[in-house]
């Protein structure tokens, strides 16, 4: 018995594994740790370093700056990352075959025994055996789930990107929409003041200076719209990078060639849908579930063999010793393995109608967004176009106004519809960059701006790679 015990006593050891400490979540310690954030943290600096931006936290924060902050500090990007890794872990977990057991079975006898050993000691080794091809299968089910972790993990890196870039430009967008409202609403109270000596000289009728108040308060009440959307642009930047909003008031943003994006005839229509159909991110994702139910088909496949156990044993009963070999062997009395088989093959056919759906509303999302791209493209040039006739016209009105050639009402208009097209225009140029905006996340790469990121999540081959290196960029 001792030298049995003995025995066991490694065996056991070889099963314990090291249990990670506890970590109690301190509320108010997390909220104060987010509330001190700041840009010049050495973490990010490095980071920026890393992909070879400018680390100085003075400079302009471009476009790619603050893509890397956003992969540095966004909470969101470290849940997705901690899930994609539970997903991984619990792939491995699901792969690994059922342990052996070790059954003893001693016995003593108390009465009736003249001679001899009072003990009788049973020990044995059950064994399961896998079925034909269960091994691979169970292998590539974990490598599908993997994979599978990895693509999501690098879709929630494009995510944030995408998040971090929209915001900025209506940050940058509002700014300045609101400076063209400010410009606009006084250019309209010089206009009343106008109209308002013409009445009082008897030289304007008194209901156009009732319009012209009444456009006086349009305007300012876009103005204090315009206020508002600052603002949540403002904080809809703070909340896309991770970040107090006091952190970034200060920091100078900047999108160099904002007010020139492409045009629709610089992306090629079938580079764009062999992109969007073939290397989006979540298009993977769904294809690696596919792999996973294939491989899921087969384990339910070998089945159909009845699932067996060995147990070799080893007996010793009152001096004598005695091997066995028992077999366990499962009937199928009560149901066989065909429901098993047939439940896998629905789920193998549900994911894949799933890619086959995601494909045509990929295509279908790619129509649209190009064509709305091109729609808006047109029309911000066209009120462009506008907008620098009506700044052309209101300069030449201050030329003729200077030499007395016409009235100072004439070209106070002039210089109303010149504020009030540049409005029109700058407000059509945002719709046009949000359409570039969707049309870029529809494709999930970068088409505008030009980045520096090389190692920006594109394509399944490349996700497990951007994946480890937003990770290695990222430190929370």
């Amino acid at each position: 018995m001792k030298r049995l015990l003995a025995g066991l006593l490694p065996l056991l050891l070889v099963a314990c594994a090291s249990v990670p400490p506890q970590r109690p979540l301190d509320l108010h310690a997390e909220a104060r740790a987010l509330a001190s954030r700041q840009l010049n943290t050495p973490g990010l600096m490095a980071a920026e370093h890393r992909f070879g931006l400018s680390d100085q936290a003075s400079a302009a924060w471009t476009p790619d700056r603050l893509t890397v902050a956003a992969w540095y500090f966004d909470p969101r990007l470290a849940y997705a990352r901690a899930a994609a890794t539970r997903r991984a872990a619990d792939a491995t977990l699901a792969a690994q075959r059922t342990n052996p057991t070790l059954k003893l079975s001693p016995e003593k006898a108390f009465s009736g025994l003249t001679s001899g050993s009072p003990w009788t000691m049973g020990i044995s080794l059950l064994v399961p055996l896998l079925h034909p091809g269960e091994t691979a299968a169970r292998r590539d089910v974990a490598a599908a789930d993997t994979q599978a972790a990895h693509d999501q993990s690098a879709l929630a890196i494009w995510q944030s990107r995408t998040r971090a870039l929209r915001a900025l430009r209506g940050v940058l967008l509002t700014r300045r929409a609101e400076k063209l409202a400010s410009a606009a609403t006084l250019d309209w109270r010089a206009y009343l003041q106008g109209i308002r000596q013409r009445v009082q000289a008897g030289a304007d009728a008194r209901s156009n200076e009732l319009m012209a108040q009444l456009d006086l308060q349009r305007a300012q009440a876009a103005l204090a719209d315009r206020h508002v959307q600052r603002h949540r642009a403002e904080q809809a930047l703070a909340n896309a990078l991770g970040l107090p909003w006091g952190t970034l008031a200060k920091a100078r943003l900047k999108w160099p060639g904002l007010d020139t994006p492409p045009a629709p005839s610089a992306l090629p229509p079938a580079a764009l849908a062999e992109d969007a159909a073939w290397n989006r991110l979540d298009l993977s994702v769904l294809l690696a579930r596919y792999r996973a139910s294939q491989a899921r088909l087969r384990l339910a496949t070998g089945t159909r063999f009845p699932a067996m156990a060995v147990a070799p044993g080893y007996i010793y009963d009152r001096g004598t010793r005695n091997f066995s070999f028992g077999v366990d062997l499962e009937l199928p009395l009560f149901h066989g393995a065909g429901a098993r088989i047939q439940a896998a093959a629905a789920a193998r056919d549900e994911a894949a109608a799933a890619v086959r759906d995601r494909q045509m509303h990929i295509l279908n999302a790619l129509d649209a967004a190009r064509s709305d791209y091109a729609g808006r493209y047109a029309a911000w040039q066209q009120l462009k176009a506008a907008a620098a006739t009506a700044s052309d016209a209101a300069r030449r009105a201050r030329r003729l106004r200077a030499a007395g050639q016409i009235s100072s009402n004439t070209a106070l208009s002039a210089k109303v519809a010149a504020s009030t097209a540049r409005l029109a225009a700058d407000d059509a140029l945002g719709r046009t960059l949000g359409a570039l905006g969707r049309l870029e996340d529809v494709l999930q790469r970068p088409i505008w701006p030009a980045t520096r990121l090389t190692h920006m999540p594109t394509s399944p081959s490349s996700s497990a790679a951007s994946a480890n290196e937003a990770t290695h960029a990222h430190r929370y």
